[in-house]
């Protein structure tokens, strides 16, 4: 999931799991709550969600918002070890691994009462799947029978993606029954299962708000009914929504209101928190890191731990001049991320220059694109002696989504390439809905940071973020070696295989260098003491908890 970010990986090192508080993910009650009207929790996503089309999510503030209004036919366990049903009560899975059936949990219904349907799942996997819609997640999902040949479909063409569609690997043959036809055997499907924008949609809903469905509008609590955990109360454009307990879900939550707001400022986000206007934070200003930890009340709030994100910058590699990978490489290698660390991010996170993070299977140390300025300087030379120009060089952008930390950041690469390269790259702040709408339509140059956090563990999760034509990379990149590989390790029924392919495909990834692999990242946030109740996963994005245990959270007394 794009911070994005995600996970994915049948074998979870030690990165996978601490416990923020013991308790088990069924647990509703707790000793100390506080009464109804105290239990509020408030959390800093940072950005308004740009849809709340759950199939049409891409990025961690939408999936706070989806994953708890919405609930997929699956959800990780706890510990990350399997997942369970959710929307789904049982399901099974033919001899061949082809054939998939699920039976929805009885009683399941949306918001306003209506029942959830099999059919609902078919009208969302369809719409995932439809052309027309261009879903980030799409590719996802190409194992579905009929599904791999999405990209050679004309949008424009009404016809085609009808028997397209139409011809999808997905069925209802009764209200209770979700039946979903692969192309090929892939254990790893179970994950999708429990992707939160695989959730039922209401087909009247989408037909009556057509291209307006899904739409962050005032009136969104009138128009979406999902069958989460929450609903929608309260949106307030530009400013924050409200989530409360869904009445017709079969656990009632102990937290009454989740308001989810959006500071991009990192210092205003601290400033919230210690005035006691935030319950969650996304992080620590990193030139507060030291006084946080040195701080008696503060350093007892901190939440601190591994997580399976990293982090990197994108390259545009569908212009001149980064379609040139020595100069992709060049400006990789002339950043000196030990440094990064220490001065910018104040010690939090893992300098990084592979793509893999450590603590999930796949993981492989590289130096491929290590800080060596000598090395820079030797790539930049072959870039120009393959026809780079310094009038190219000149026009460079360095394109972020405005705040002060990320200011911080801009101006840390534009003095290393300039120090090491003798580049001069112009820093560009952009308002962050910008920038993610300049990413998708490859209007930029270089930006940054983005990355991607687990969605599930297997590495399919992550591979597949940089095969041609995927909706969750930026940098335009194609190599048929890549995808090739990719499909390989996503298909091969033996797991020594998937790994082999995997491997090879990670190295290529590094020397091609489409990104710039910056550090892997770390939890280290501030919560509330009075938060109780949850346990932390390293699936969890800003709202820490919700994956596992959204409903047993509590405000305590």
């Amino acid at each position: 999931m794009h911070l994005g970010v995600s996970i994915r990986a049948l074998a979870l090192a030690t990165a996978g799991v601490f416990a923020a508080v013991a308790c088990g993910p069924t647990t509703t009650t707790g000793n100390n709550q506080a009464p109804p009207d105290k239990q509020v929790l408030r959390v800093n996503i940072d950005t308004e969600p740009g849809t709340l089309d759950p199939t049409q999510q891409q990025w961690v503030y939408e999936a706070a918002v989806g994953r708890n209004v919405f609930e997929a036919l699956t959800r990780p366990k706890g510990d990350l070890s399997d997942v369970e049903g959710a929307a789904a009560s049982s399901w099974t899975i033919s001899p061949d691994g082809l054939t998939w059936t699920f039976k929805i949990r009885s009683g399941e219904k949306y918001s306003d009462g209506t029942p959830v349907t099999a059919s609902d799942f078919v009208t969302s996997y369809k719409r995932i799947l439809d052309p027309t819609v261009a879903a980030s997640y799409e590719s996802f999902f190409e194992i579905i029978a009929g599904a791999s040949g999405y990209a050679g479909v004309d949008a424009k063409n009404a016809a085609a993606v009808k028997t397209f569609v139409d011809g999808l690997g997905v069925s209802a043959p009764d209200a209770n029954t979700f039946v979903i036809k692969l192309d090929h055997a892939a254990p790893w499907f179970k994950w999708v299962t429990s992707l939160w924008l695989a959730a039922p949609i209401k087909k009247s809903e989408v037909d009556a708000a057509g291209a307006n469905f899904g739409a962050v509008t005032p009136d969104a609590a009138a128009k979406i009914h999902g069958n989460g955990a929450f609903v929608i109360s309260e949106l307030v454009p530009k400013d924050h929504i409200t989530l409360s307990p869904n009445k017709q879900y079969r656990t009632q939550a102990v937290l009454q209101k989740v308001q989810l707001l959006y500071y991009t400022d990192a210092n205003v986000e601290f400033a919230k928190f210690q005035n006691g206007e935030l319950d969650i934070t996304r992080g620590v200003p990193s030139p507060d890191v030291p006084t946080v930890l040195g701080d008696p009340k503060l350093s007892k709030q901190v939440l601190r731990g591994p997580t399976l994100l990293n982090w990197w910058v994108d390259f545009n590699t569908t212009k001149a001049p980064l379609n040139n990978t020595d100069l992709r490489l060049a400006l990789s290698k002339s950043i000196d991320r030990d440094s990064y660390i220490k001065n910018v991010r104040k010690g939090i996170g893992t300098p990084s220059t592979y793509f893999i993070p450590n603590g999930e299977r796949g993981y492989e140390p590289s130096d491929t694109q290590k800080f060596d300025c000598t090395a820079a300087k030797a790539s930049l030379a072959k870039a120009k002696s393959a026809g780079v120009t310094d009038a190219q060089l000149a026009t460079l952008h360095y394109m972020y989504s405005a705040s002060s930390s990320r200011k911080v950041t801009a101006e840390f690469f534009q003095q290393q390439w300039q120090t090491c390269l003798g580049i001069n790259v112009t820093v560009d702040a952009v308002e962050s809905k910008t920038y993610a709408r300049n990413l998708r339509t490859h209007n930029y140059s270089i930006g940054g940071v983005s990355g991607w956090q687990a969605d599930y563990p297997d590495g399919q999760d992550w591979f597949d973020i940089f095969v041609t034509g995927s909706g969750n990379q930026f940098s335009g990149w194609s190599n048929k070696q890549y995808d090739d590989l990719v499909q390989k390790g996503d298909n091969a029924p033996k797991q020594a295989d998937r790994d082999t392919a995997y491997s090879a495909a990670q190295k290529l990834l590094e020397q091609e260098a489409p990104v710039m692999f910056l550090y892997q990242d770390e939890k280290f946030l501030l919560i509330a003491s009075k938060v109780k109740g949850y346990t932390k996963t390293a699936l969890d994005d800003d709202w820490i908890g919700d994956v596992a245990t959204p409903t047993s959270m509590y405000i305590a007394a």
